[in-house]
């Protein structure tokens, strides 16, 4: 028998989490899901019991099931028990593999202590108009954000969950000479090195990638097709 209150408590826990993965406020969340605000603060507080149509809303829009797809009943059944599948895979090589090493998404390793970067690719750096990659390394990632997505990647740091692939979200970049900004999907991972000093690895996505690739990302990103449904300005046409 699942104790409700504290269930309550820690699926409010992973809406917040996974709602500041994707860089949304809590009352832009609740409006896309046609929930009141003040209802919706008190279910990421744990603070009130859920509907089931409630529960369903939550779940489908946070991609909460196992896989990209409408509505899991087992998966809700696993997170109602708390079973967690240990052999799930979340695809982070397959993304890393043909978005990374095939030159088509930015890179970049961000010390999660610092915030610094430690690492930056080229797609990345000349597409923002630097020169090198020595122009950002042990720069704050902050600094080459607008404000909003600065603020919004700093929180998602803070509140990162270890070893596990972010849900899609959306960042907007400054340009080197000051041009118009430039918004790129992200997903990120944080990764422990032996020495137990975590680095938060980024992959970013630019239009012109969603466009060409969108049908692979669809296959092998969890949460891609309500990432796009959120940010129309970055579908393809």
């Amino acid at each position: 028998m699942v104790e409700m209150e504290p269930f309550l408590k820690e699926f409010g826990k992973a809406l917040k989490t996974t709602r500041k993965q994707m860089g949304l406020s809590q009352v832009t969340a609740a409006q896309n899901m046609r929930i009141d605000y003040r209802h919706y603060q008190n279910i990421e507080g744990g603070k009130i019991n859920l509907r089931l149509d409630t529960l369903i809303k939550l779940v489908k829009f946070y991609n909460l099931d196992k896989v990209s797809r409408p509505f899991n009943l087992d998966a809700c059944i696993d997170l109602l028990s708390g079973y967690k599948d240990t052999n799930a895979h979340d695809n982070w090589n397959s993304l890393f593999h043909h978005f990374v090493d095939g030159d088509h998404a930015g890179f970049v390793v961000v010390n999660v202590r610092s915030k610094q970067i430690e690492q930056i690719n080229e797609k990345l750096f000349k597409t923002l108009g630097y020169r090198a990659s020595a122009d950002l390394q042990n720069k704050p990632v902050q600094n080459l954000m607008v404000q909003e997505s600065a603020t919004q990647f700093d929180d998602m740091i803070k509140h990162h969950v270890a070893e596990a692939v972010s849900k899609p979200f959306i960042v907007t970049f400054r340009t080197q000479p000051p041009a118009f900004p430039i918004p790129m999907m992200a997903v990120c991972k944080a990764i422990k090195d032996p020495s137990g000093e975590e680095r938060l690895h980024c992959i970013f996505f630019d239009r012109k990638t969603l466009e060409e690739e969108g049908h692979r990302l669809k296959d092998i990103l969890n949460g891609y097709q309500q990432f796009m449904e959120l940010y129309p300005q970055l579908k393809a046409v």
